[in-house]
């Protein structure tokens, strides 16, 4: 695994409730995963590029409150059972021979969940980007700043806005992006800071 997301998973893995950081690259050993189909680049949340040390495809995005009952009943209806009070957790798919996994982190941030995984099985991310999940808006991420008042990103404004926020507006068809109970103040704020080379998906 490549030393950036070696140092991501190692952070997130290795939290409470787990005695040493879990080896991911040894839980997915043998599991013969080498890429992901096209459909796993295509929605949201997407697939992060996939890295040759490590047999699954991973991913992470931020999703609100009202969005968790939503996540775990898509999991649970391919196989996967999320217990949501455990920030850490590998889930085998039930009844499935090929013996198919995830490893799930779930880390309460920015008044919603980051859900970080990793997994060996397609139709996870299918299922996600299925489901149309949605992160909490800018405005409810960050209550006490004025985006008027922001020149650079810096620091979790960064983390968010690149890893979590932008993602998320960019798989938006224009109509969708329309029609987010955005505050004036936050459109223009994403209207100034996305890169205008990338389109909107057709989502």
């Amino acid at each position: 695994m490549n030393t950036w997301w070696r140092v991501i998973f190692e952070k997130l893995l290795g939290k409470k409730g787990v005695s040493s950081p879990l080896d991911i690259e040894a839980i997915f050993n043998g599991s013969g995963f080498i890429a992901a189909q096209a459909q796993g680049y295509r929605g949201y949340p997407a697939c992060l590029p996939l890295d040759a040390g490590i047999e699954a495809y991973l991913a992470r995005f931020l999703v609100s409150k009202g969005y968790m009952e939503r996540l775990t009943l898509a999991l649970s209806q391919i196989g996967y059972q999320v217990c949501p009070e455990l920030n850490t957790q590998v889930i085998e798919r039930s009844d499935d021979p090929s013996d198919r996994k995830m490893v799930l982190f779930l880390h309460p941030s920015f008044a919603g969940t980051v859900i970080s995984f990793a997994s060996d099985d397609l139709d996870v991310i299918d299922a996600l980007q299925q489901t149309r999940l949605e992160p909490p808006l800018p405005a409810d991420s960050f209550p006490w700043i004025d985006p008027e008042d922001l020149g650079s990103l810096q620091g979790d404004m960064e983390y968010w806005w690149t890893y979590l926020w932008l993602p998320f507006w960019l798989s938006l068809s224009q109509e969708r992006q329309s029609a987010l109970d955005l505050e004036p103040e936050w459109r223009e704020f994403i209207v100034m800071h996305q890169p205008h080379d990338i389109p909107a998906s057709a989502g």
